[in-house]
């Protein structure tokens, strides 16, 4: 799939968003499902991290792309939020490496504190 394709599409001013919403998904689903069946391990982490994104990634292709501001307010605001949980968890300040336990508190530590902002944003 060719972004510039795409955001043509999405800027196309004689199409419906209906339309461009559905091309746009369409679009989205065929690039990850192909990627999913080139898989070496069909039911591995890849493959449900594919499955996840199949259903993630049109929503926020479609916030970032298409014409409702808001979604696109969201989009960002929720990937800022998904960075700095990587950035955290793969911080050695942030995070102790010192054994499986404590990395794994840190790292759910992080999360919810990250779900927690994403909550107190989206209850205004």
């Amino acid at each position: 799939m060719c972004k510039s394709y795409v955001i043509a599409v999405v800027q196309n001013r004689f199409l419906s968003n209906g339309f461009k919403e559905t091309a746009l998904t369409t679009a989205v689903w065929s690039v990850l499902k192909a990627k999913r069946r080139l898989l070496k391990y069909p039911n591995g982490f890849m493959a449900h991290f594919y499955q996840i994104s199949e259903q993630i990634s049109p929503l926020m292709a479609w916030g970032f792309f298409g014409p409702d501001d808001n979604l696109r307010e969201v989009c960002h605001y929720f990937r800022e939020e998904t960075i700095g949980f990587l950035k955290d968890i793969f911080s050695f300040q942030k995070c102790r490496f010192t054994s499986v336990e404590e990395l794994s508190d840190d790292i759910l530590k992080h999360m919810r504190q990250r779900v927690d902002n994403i909550g107190v944003k989206f209850s205004n």
